[in-house]
């Protein structure tokens, strides 16, 4: 039985969402990589951290996307299975990039930090660097990788427990995303705390996955279906969103006080979960469908690795081409980053993605979606 129209997502979304492997998100992800990787190189006006806050996003909607799945399929969720695949999608590439990053930093004499280096091996760097500060070492990107972490920790049992009536996930979600607006807001004004704990604790950066999660569950509900049609009538509306969130990343700090902290972190997700339902959508017309292009998918796919091993290669690249241009500089320091990336994916992040596959819960087409 066909649903009514007023509960019906527009037929191109609908299209992209029923396939195993949804389009355009290793588009996404490459974006999201490339905004880290510039601005770490230098070019500040570059809204890196945004790049973060796209993957917090993704990473929210396809954990959820693939959780809703695995429940229609059997009937319940395997956590085994989930921490299983989490295991072998994250631990092996990281724990290597840890150890080189030690190695070389041993190796070529300079000190370590070990607090630091110690949190980021057990995935807390990110209180490390709320509480003390961003040291700006191999290990200072761990902060992110610590907060997806701790999701994954949390988000599946909950989800265990919700997962038999969805209405009541899409209320739960709401009031945990605007329990951490209110908990910004009151650090912010009424305790005056730091940006960094701002900018790099769980507790304060939840949000961002939360309403990843909640499309999920809206579009698997079919929920809101009238807003879905909106943003997704016409191939220029993406222009839209990213003119709102620019104006608000850039805008806003002027004008209204710890804006990003408290307002910013609050519009500029629900903005990136618009966008990303977008871009599902539009991912085969033509000005979207250079997401598609398997160049473009293919750093989608490395971008895991290209996160870990930017830190290490850019600034020590920069220096060595210090007598060229910048763009030479950042064309060479990119180069090497990819290279260093297909080496960790070919050699260690594939063989360990395969052994995922042998999850009875999901396909492997259905498993192999559910990169961060």
């Amino acid at each position: 039985m066909s649903r009514p129209a007023s509960q019906s997502l527009p037929a191109q979304l609908e299209s992209k969402l029923s396939h195993p492997h949804i389009p355009a998100l290793d588009g996404l992800r490459a974006v999201a990589v490339f905004l880290v990787i510039v601005s770490h190189f230098g070019f500040e006006m570059v809204p890196g951290a945004h790049g973060v806050m796209i993957f917090f996003v993704l990473s929210g909607f396809l954990i959820t996307w693939l959780l809703l799945k695995e429940n229609d399929r059997s009937g319940t969720i395997s956590l085994a299975a989930f921490y299983k695949r989490r295991t072998l999608r994250i631990f092996p590439a990281f724990y290597v990039y840890w150890l080189i990053m030690i190695a070389f930093l041993v190796g070529t004499g300079r000190s370590v930090l070990w607090p630091h280096a110690w949190s980021a091996l057990f995935y807390t760097s990110n209180y490390y660097s709320a509480i003390n500060g961003d040291p700006n070492n191999g290990f200072s990107h761990t902060w992110s990788l610590a907060i997806e972490e701790q999701f994954y920790l949390l988000w599946p049992f909950l989800f265990l427990l919700l997962r038999g009536n969805l209405k009541r996930m899409t209320v739960f979600l709401g009031a945990v995303i605007g329990a951490v607006w209110i908990h910004r807001a009151i650090l912010c004004f009424g305790f005056h705390v730091d940006q960094a704990y701002i900018y790099a604790a769980f507790d304060t950066r939840l949000d961002e996955l939360m309403v990843g999660c909640l499309v999920a569950v809206l579009l698997k509900r079919r929920a809101l279906s009238g807003l879905w049609r909106a943003v997704s009538a016409n191939a220029l509306l993406p222009f839209a969103t990213l003119a709102i969130l620019a104006a608000s990343i850039y805008l806003g700090e002027l004008y209204v006080v710890r804006y990003r902290d408290v307002f910013g972190f609050a519009i500029e997700p629900l903005l990136v979960a618009v966008l990303v339902v977008q871009m599902i959508s539009f991912s085969s017309t033509g000005l979207w469908k250079w997401t598609e292009w398997d160049a473009v998918k293919f750093l989608g796919r490395i971008s895991y690795s290209l996160y870990l091993y930017q830190q290490l290669t850019l600034h020590a690249v920069k220096k060595a081409l210090g007598a060229y241009p910048e763009v030479l500089q950042l064309a060479g320091a990119i180069i090497v980053t990819i290279i260093l990336a297909t080496i960790s994916y070919y050699l260690i992040e594939r063989p360990f993605l395969k052994l995922k596959s042998a999850s009875p819960r999901l396909p492997k087409k259905l498993v192999y979606e559910a990169v961060t």
